[in-house]
């Protein structure tokens, strides 16, 4: 099993992810299965001669907040932590779950109260620009659930997050510049038959690195591992159908997700197994939870089979997805509690009558 040195991973996600700067103050969030790595973070960022605050978690502890504490108070944002969202320059959030199965025995209505108070934090962070990086973290129990063998997924996860950013980015910047106001966009894959608009809606590179660049056009975020070019389709623009294999949810699998669209809104739903799981999800979310809210295409070349791990799974080369719900931080005006990332593979993508990708193989 590969040797992952947690130090170098974290001096690469202070230096070039989030480009941390002296005199800056950094939340740094995450799982005590993770806290070696939240510890070198904090190591770097006070090297760069700037601050940090570490809020860690455990399972047993979300668990119990979820269920012994009153909706109407989850719902609610923290004080303490809307006074830190003023002050903070960047946050740093490593996956809470080392086992997400522990969710199964919290009612819906519990998570989304804790949505809704959390919700009022983000958009305190959206309105402020706040710098993000959101990063998973491969455990055994995560394996257990996706039904893959550990050391592969641990392998391929840190393989993926320690690539190559600066060819990532050449790749993208093809992609965003075929993709810029696109006026329809078509994907077809296997009983999928999508189309939609990106006229007017700015296209982002998720490459690892929060540029100036990005910070100028209001991309102050990304996820690790990297790799994808995204957007937020022209929401009324979207018409027709699309399937999605699998997506995974409190560490159960729902499967067989057909979803049609009329004019963005969900119009039809169905899937094969957990049905029920995925309606009372959409269901209790608020906002727009029904409408499309991201188009995203996969660029990591070290993601290489499908593993049920979303953060992965999306970044895979030869692969899109589509999102429901919220895109405001990234040029769209959806708002929701939820974004839900469903992922297509080996598709077809046909921008404005060209062929970009054909049966997963990019064509640029």
């Amino acid at each position: 099993m590969l040797t992952v040195d947690f130090d170098s991973v974290a001096e690469t996600i202070v230096k070039e992810c989030v480009r941390v700067k002296a005199g800056e103050t950094i939340l740094l969030s995450g799982g005590i299965h993770c806290f070696e790595l939240l510890e070198d973070m904090a190591v770097h960022i006070a090297r760069e001669r700037a601050h940090y605050l570490i809020m860690p978690y455990t399972d047993r502890m979300q668990k119990r907040l979820l269920l012994e504490t009153d909706a109407d108070f989850l719902e609610k944002p923290s004080k303490p932590f809307l006074s830190i969202a003023d002050v903070i320059d960047g946050r740093i959030g490593v996956d809470y779950y080392k086992d997400p199965r522990q969710l199964q025995c919290i009612p819906e209505e519990q998570i989304e109260a804790y949505r809704q108070g959390y919700k009022t934090i983000t958009d305190k962070f959206l309105k402020r620009k706040v710098r993000w990086t959101c990063m998973g973290f491969p455990t055994r129990e995560k394996a257990e659930i996706y039904g893959i063998n550990y050391e592969m997924f641990h392998d391929m996860f840190w393989n993926a997050v320690m690539t190559d950013y600066k060819n990532m980015y050449t790749k993208g910047r093809m992609l965003a510049d075929v993709l810029k106001n696109a006026r329809k966009v078509r994907v077809t894959a296997e009983k999928t038959d999508l189309e939609f608009s990106l006229e007017g809606r700015p296209i982002y590179i998720d490459d690892g690195v929060i540029s100036d660049e990005d910070v100028r056009i209001g991309d102050v975020g990304n996820n690790l591992p990297a790799g994808e070019v995204f957007c937020a389709p022209v929401e009324s623009s979207c018409n027709g159908r699309a399937f999605f294999e699998k997506t995974h949810y409190k560490g159960k699998k729902i499967t067989g997700i057909e979803i049609a669209f009329e004019k963005g809104k969900i119009v039809d739903l169905s899937c094969e197994e957990n049905e029920d799981l995925f309606r009372e999800t959409l269901t209790l979310a608020t906002g727009g939870k029904d409408t499309i809210g991201e188009f995203g295409i996969g660029l990591n070349p070290e993601v290489k089979e499908v593993t049920g791990y979303l953060v992965m799974d999306e970044k895979i080369v030869g692969s899109c997805h589509v999102a429901l719900g919220d895109n405001r931080g990234f040029g769209g005006v959806n708002e929701s509690s939820l974004h839900w990332d469903l992922v297509i593979m080996e598709p077809s993508v046909e921008v404005d009558g060209h062929m970009i990708m054909e049966e997963g193989k990019l064509q640029v």
